[in-house]
């Protein structure tokens, strides 16, 4: 199978990094590098399989494994002659070739010194690889030797040199890295060092302005204190226009990094570096008398320290951080913590921030993060706040505090803030227009509001205590009807912010009234109806005292309605009378119903619809079908009942539905009296 074939494969497989996509990526670029190399992997796995089968030396366990028969006795004389492995042999041996690949040359060197001495056998191969491995490591050795006789002269310039050879040889050697970070002296033109700064999570690491945009570096990072053996990290990635970042820089301890350019150019090599990330999103609050500071901290560190220094320089360290303290600050959120310093004077303070983590010899700490704020003045808050009516719905405010502010009179659209809350002035309500600055209150008709008082200097203020303050508001907007002949439902525009309406039930006769205490949430919920007599009524309804705290100056405002005595068209759907073998048509009967005495002028017209195409559903308002009949109101007047004819359909046409409607007059206050729909079928 070609590489052609695996990365076609690979495409099935989408954007997945790992697994079987991350498998056939690397597979392809075996076969691209070394048509050759699939095969010998293969053959090296099943070697090692019958290596480790206690028939190996079979070809039946060479054909069991899957090889053709043809191959199999070859196969197993090539296991037989090659050396066995172990554990370490095996892990040596199969990372060998990739540590070549990458030029860590002194790795290579180490996994070849693993093998047994005879592994080269009858491997050109490997035979080869092994020599160009050796070859390698004499000339970087060679070098090394070079650079420590030109720095035992001492020659600085040619050490240095003959270091950054050894190091393009092999990378990844300590003692050639090193040497060329001690005798490494920048010289005019060089682009200058590689930056490197702490973030959150590791090393960002930048190329100097003056580097080639287009070259191309292998970074390796070196740490303080460990053994000039210790095998040097190399930071993957490309070092090229934006960072690159080392996410495993050990924390707590100083690195350096040294860049190596593959064309052989000058090498970059950063400062010495303190692995020490400094926090993140610090974020400073001020408030009456106080400063506020929140912040993330870096993964790994250890503890957070604080110090302020006022503005005569005095310092002083703020204590622990917690998430309580974030929270005081004003700043909360997932992973947030932060202190408060409290009782200071106005004027400019310095907030330093560290971070503390363990290093190699004991704790170490960051440099920090210095940040100015400043404690600006506050106005005293309103200490007290009262009212008192003052005739025709006019109230008069006083207070006491308030003093080096403005006080200003506002309604909080939402439940109020603590008194002595610290508030922005431009996210306060408006002023309530109906209160002047000399505390003088005119509030509309069905007002119920806390006036709140705050005190405000410049964009700083206080909130106060609230007082609450009442003008019930008139009911509008009073209907009745009837639901039933004893029944009757009230309806009404709930007064604006009232809790409580109290309906009125008189009737128009004499006689005794019945009161009514409506909660605003029953009313909202279930409506109003109200059991009542065929006779007429009086409802009245007005706006109930809606606090027993609040200082109210206007009086109650009410609405009235009447509601006239009970009237009611009835009617139903008789079947005709039988005449020989055959039903007669069917007859409507209307029937006008006043239990209440005389039903009065202006009775609606009755009219009965069937669908308008005979056949099709019950419809459920006149406009919807085609009118049978109509019975006046002047006819139901003079009659009381008036019964009418329906004609059926035509021979064969089936049975239609029909209902009845109220038209005209007083249609909306006359109750309509229907029958059960399924009776109000002609047949």
């Amino acid at each position: 199978m070609g590489a052609r074939a695996l990365r076609e494969l690979r495409t099935g497989h989408g954007d997945s990094e790992g697994g079987a996509g991350a498998l056939l990526d690397r597979l392809a670029g075996i076969q691209e590098r070394d048509p050759a190399a699939l095969r010998r992997i293969l053959l090296y796995q099943l070697v090692r399989l019958l290596h480790d089968h206690p028939r190996g030396d079979l070809p039946d366990t060479a054909v069991g494994f899957g090889v053709d028969p043809d191959e199999a006795a070859a196969l197993v004389h090539a296991a037989g002659a090659s050396p066995r492995l172990d554990a370490a042999g095996r892990a040596a041996a199969e990372r060998l070739e990739d540590e070549w690949l990458a030029g860590r040359v002194r790795a290579a060197a180490r996994s070849a010194a693993a093998l047994p001495r005879a592994a080269a056998g009858g491997d050109p191969l490997l035979a080869g690889r092994l020599a160009g491995l050796a070859e390698r490591v004499r000339a970087a050795d060679a070098l090394l030797d070079e650079a420590r006789g030109h720095e035992d002269r001492p020659d600085r310039e040619r050490a240095a040199a003959a270091y950054a050879r050894a190091a393009r040889v092999a990378w990844d050697c300590p003692r050639a890295v090193r040497g060329l970070i001690r005798t490494h002296r920048p010289a005019d033109g060089d682009p200058g060092p590689l930056e490197a700064s702490p973030v959150p999570g590791g090393v960002a690491l930048r190329r100097p302005p003056g580097a080639d945009p287009d070259g191309i570096w292998r970074v390796v990072r070196l740490t303080r204190r460990e053994p000039v053996t210790t095998p040097l990290p190399e930071v993957e990635g490309p070092l090229g226009a934006g960072p690159l970042t080392d996410r495993r820089a050990p924390l707590g301890r100083e690195v350096r990094y040294v860049a190596l350019p593959d064309d052989g150019g000058t090498a970059l090599i950063s400062a010495p570096l303190l692995v020490a990330p400094e926090v993140a999103e610090l974020r400073l609050t001020d408030g009456r008398s106080r400063i506020g500071a929140t912040w993330l901290r870096p993964p790994g560190a250890t503890g957070v320290r604080v110090a302020l220094t006022d503005p005569e320089g005095r310092t002083r360290d703020l204590g622990a951080p917690s998430a309580a303290a974030a929270a005081d600050a004003g700043s909360a959120g997932p992973g947030r913590e932060g202190v408060r310093a409290d009782g200071l004077g106005a004027g400019e303070y310095v907030l330093r921030v560290r971070c503390r983590y363990a290093g190699a010899g004991g704790e170490v700490v960051s440099g920090g993060i210095r940040a100015a704020v400043t404690v600006h003045p506050w106005p005293e808050p309103v200490a007290g706040l009262s009212a008192r009516a003052r005739g025709a719905g006019g109230l008069e405010l006083r207070w006491s505090g308030g003093d080096g502010g403005d006080v200003r009179f506002v309604q909080w659209p939402g439940p109020a803030p603590a008194e002595g809350a610290e508030l922005v002035a431009s996210a306060l309500p408006p002023a309530l227009t109906w209160v002047d600055s000399a505390g003088i209150a005119q509030p509309p008709p069905g007002t119920l509001a806390t006036v709140s008082a705050v005190s405000v200097l410049g964009e700083r203020a206080l909130a106060g205590p609230g007082v609450t303050v009442e003008a019930p508001e008139a009911v509008t907007g009073l209907t009745v009807r009837r639901t039933s002949g004893d029944r009757a439902k009230v309806s009404f525009d709930w007064p604006d912010g009232a809790g409580r309406v109290v309906v009125v039930l008189t009737p128009e006769s004499g006689g005794e009234r019945t009161e009514h205490l409506l909660a605003r949430a029953v009313f909202l919920r279930e409506g109003l109806e109200l059991l009542v007599g065929p006779g007429a009524f009086r409802v009245t309804a007005y706006a109930a005292p809606r606090s027993a705290h609040a200082v109210a100056a206007a009086p109650r405002g009410g609405g009235q309605a009447v509601l006239p005595a009970d009237v009611a068209i009835a009617y139903r759907l008789l079947p005709g009378p039988r005449r020989m073998l055959r039903r007669g048509p069917a007859v409507l009967r209307v029937s006008l119903l006043s239990p209440g005495g005389d039903p009065g002028s202006g009775l609606p017209d009755f009219v009965l619809v069937r669908a308008a195409d005979g056949g099709g559903p019950r419809p459920h308002r006149p406009g919807a079908g085609t009118e049978l009949c109509r019975v006046t109101g002047a006819e139901l007047a003079a009659s009381g009942t008036v019964e009418r004819e329906i004609l059926p359909r035509p021979p064969g046409g089936g049975p239609y539905a029909v209902r009845g409607f109220l038209l005209g007059g007083r249609a909306a206050s006359v109750r309509l009296d229907e029958p059960s729909l399924t009776s109000l079928v002609v047949r």
